[in-house]
């Protein structure tokens, strides 16, 4: 599976879980970055809405034994955006309720920052 494929799908599964969220209200609503757009340079694949008229701004990457280290990277090239969900496709492929469930519990761990 290429690079692409596998960051769009991380990418959908962030999408579905800011839809249980905002199905729960637990946040206003998401907007998803065009690939390769201005916003997607910045380091930003989503914008999600928050009660309160605040963004947070998250980018999504395919989870891998380096997180860590991919994290400072990405920091260091985008200081500001330091939100970040690591997508475990494998786990997505074998359960992905159980995926889901994780990736919302990230997000909403970013909303009590």
């Amino acid at each position: 599976m290429e690079s692409d494929d596998r960051g769009k799908k991380a990418e959908e599964a962030v999408k579905q879980a800011l839809a249980i969220m905002e199905k729960e209200k637990t946040i206003a609503g998401s907007y998803q970055n065009k690939q390769h757009g201005e916003i997607d340079g910045l380091g930003i694949d989503f914008l999600v809405y928050l009660k309160g008229g605040l963004i947070l701004p998250i980018q999504v990457k395919v989870s891998f034994g380096d997180n860590g280290n991919r994290r400072q990277k990405h920091l260091k090239k985008h200081p500001n955006i330091s939100f970040m969900i690591f997508v475990d496709l494998d786990l997505l492929k074998k359960h992905p309720e159980r995926e889901l469930d994780r990736i919302v519990e990230g997000i909403k761990g970013f909303l009590k920052r």
